[in-house]
């Protein structure tokens, strides 16, 4: 729950107090890294719930855009950032699906 509060935290900042990116489209890359992350982490919480996990975490990113959208400071809805949410959402569950679930237990 902790990084889900942190990507809330994230997203309501002032987009004014942001550094500007260092290359083009680095902010969906930093998009889809939060959201690798948090569906790993909430998959190793509930390994038997993924298209919950996956469901969810697609509706978090979207519906922070809408959430972005209505803030009284320079953040605004972009549908880009929903997509790179849910790419992240998915190389997430395909990584913790590979590594921690295939991998690692071949090792243990």
């Amino acid at each position: 729950m902790f990084w889900t509060l942190l990507i809330l935290l994230a997203c309501s900042w002032p987009g004014k107090d942001i550094p500007e990116a260092p290359v083009a489209g680095f902010d969906k890359v930093v998009h889809s890294g939060l959201f690798v992350v948090w569906t790993i982490l909430w998959l190793l919480v509930y390994p038997a719930k993924s298209i919950w996990v996956i469901l969810l975490g697609m509706a978090y990113g979207l519906g922070l855009e809408f959430y972005q959208q209505i803030l009284p400071f320079d953040r605004t809805f972009d549908w880009w950032d929903a997509v790179a949410d849910s790419v992240g959402v998915l190389l997430g569950y395909g990584f913790k699906t590979i590594v921690f679930d295939r991998y690692l237990q071949r090792l243990y």
